[in-house]
């Protein structure tokens, strides 16, 4: 009798409209991003990668850049000469640490990697960083190799950028299909009949929320689907393996693309069943699947635009810990340190141990409410 309430609740799950429209409608706009940016970029970005393939970020190649950049007003800035587009790839992973201006005086020798290094310190200063944490990162940094070799990574490179996109639309797939999983019954005046029942206590509400679980993970895997199978076709996966600086280059972890990609992966597998949890615990708690909606709305504009000060360090560690700070790649370039039990951790790091721990007390919490809903507890 469980399982066959399970088949119901997934039933239920994946074949009502709404979820079918959202599942399907947020995989064909991935599709529809992931085209119109490579149809953007994608002409002369390949051939020019391919060229530059195995070339040393040295003095040399700074040399070659000077003349292929243009001059305004006696700047020079990043922007190619008619004829030097093969040199775009290059570009475009240094101006995190150039800027738009390339003053190619401070550029000869190893001046890229003090500049990288004076960028970095000015970030660190920011943020406030103890001594302790700044030996921790110098740690790390040490371990990152110089100079940089640039290899072709546009497939990787392009969906791990990409994640942040992935975490919005798994939050959003959230308020809509599960926000009815608890209180439809309700909106429909039948919640009284299913609490009264024999499988309508601790079992139905096991019942859907594995239901739940199961759905959102499954939505999850069709929108990273929806990004990796084009790009795999596109530019292929080559490039996993090379270094997270081409990406990026002002991250001091000594990890490769394609490592990154994993805890990527992870965080937001991890992030969808964060979510659904605490949706359904919301639909437990409200019993009105509007509100639940309009409320994790307001929470992906919050997420979107708030930051928190650089100097409120509990704050800022706190905001960081959020799923979607972490699929957007600020994790890899976020130097601010959690402190637990002795020892420094980044927030990629932390984050699924406090999802674990979110995820449980969901549903613990949602349980306990719905069993206060039930008629002779």
């Amino acid at each position: 009798m469980r399982g066959t309430l399970f088949k119901f609740e997934l039933k239920k799950l994946f074949c009502t409209k709404i979820n079918i429209l959202a599942v399907t409608g947020s995989a064909a706009i991935l599709l529809f991003l992931v085209l119109s940016s490579v149809y953007e970029a994608g002409p002369i970005s390949r051939e020019p990668a391919a060229a530059l393939n195995g070339r040393v970020i040295d003095g040399q190649l700074m040399e070659e850049l000077e003349p292929a950049l243009k001059a305004e007003n006696g700047v020079t800035v990043l922007q190619l000469a008619e004829g030097y587009e093969e040199y775009a790839p290059l570009l475009n992973m240094m101006m995190p640490v150039t800027g738009d201006e390339f003053d190619f005086s401070r550029f000869q020798g190893m001046g890229f990697y003090e500049l990288r290094r004076q960028r970095i310190q000015q970030r660190m200063e920011k943020e406030g960083l103890t001594e302790a944490e700044k030996a921790y990162w110098e740690a790390l940094e040490a371990r990152v190799s110089k100079p940089f070799v640039y290899h072709f990574h546009s497939g990787p490179a392009t969906l791990l950028k990409s994640f942040q996109a992935l975490g919005f639309f798994i939050l959003l797939l959230s308020a809509v299909g599960l926000s009815g999983v608890y209180a439809r019954e309700t909106a429909d005046k039948m919640n009284q009949l299913l609490l009264c029942s024999r499988y309508g206590r601790k079992e139905l509400y096991l019942i859907k929320f594995a239901a739940g679980i199961v759905w959102i993970l499954a939505a999850a895997v069709l929108e990273f689907a929806a990004l990796l199978i084009p790009l795999w076709a596109i530019y292929g996966m080559k490039g996993m393996g090379e270094m997270l600086q081409l990406v990026k280059p002002l991250s001091m972890l000594p990890y490769s693309i394609g490592q990154m990609l994993a805890v990527c992966v992870i965080i937001f597998l991890m992030a969808a069943v964060l979510f659904a949890a605490v949706t359904m615990l919301l639909s437990v708690i409200t019993q009105n699947a509007a509100a639940i909606t309009c409320g994790l709305l307001a929470y992906l504009i919050i997420d979107l635009f708030a930051q928190a000060p650089d100097r409120m360090r509990f704050l800022q560690a706190v905001w960081s810990l959020r799923p979607n700070a972490i699929l957007m790649n600020t994790g890899f370039v976020n130097y601010r340190l959690i402190h637990l039990a002795g020892r420094y951790y980044m927030n990629y790091q932390a984050a699924p141990v406090i999802y674990t721990m979110i995820i449980i007390a969901a549903l613990l919490a949602g349980r306990r409410q719905y069993r206060r809903l039930q008629v002779g507890k």
